[in-house]
């Protein structure tokens, strides 16, 4: 698994930049031994014409085929980072539940074939 930052005019620590790392290597348990790049932009959209300041957080991965792509914006870079990554996570373990069931499936099949080889059911 690898994370890749992409930031535009915005400037983090080092210390956010190793929070935001540690938190997305946790999704490693999801992966098992698939190779896997999380692309992290990280953008400042403040503007006169917003009133305000916005600090936009993407999170973007192909993850079995399926891309996944979550979006926040929040005064707080971190707490934008924060919903992002709740949402990212239950993308990541709903498709992960997806193509556990499909295995299982499969699985279930190959039992079926087997007996009816052995002539143990029809």
């Amino acid at each position: 698994m690898k994370v890749e930052f992409h930031i535009k005019d915005i400037v983090i620590t080092s210390k956010q930049k190793a929070i935001i790392e540690k938190k997305l290597f946790k999704l490693k348990r999801y992966l098992k031994d698939e190779p896997l790049i999380i692309d992290v932009y990280l953008k400042d959209e403040t503007s006169a014409e917003k009133g305000g300041v916005d600090q936009a957080v993407e999170l973007s991965a192909i993850f079995n085929h399926e891309k996944i792509f979550i979006r926040e914006v929040d005064d707080r870079l971190m707490r934008a980072f924060a919903f992002a990554y709740k949402a990212f996570e239950r993308q990541v373990e709903r498709f992960n539940k997806k193509n556990i069931e499909k295995n299982h499936k499969v699985d279930e099949n190959r039992v079926e074939k087997v007996l009816k080889a052995l002539k143990i059911r029809k």
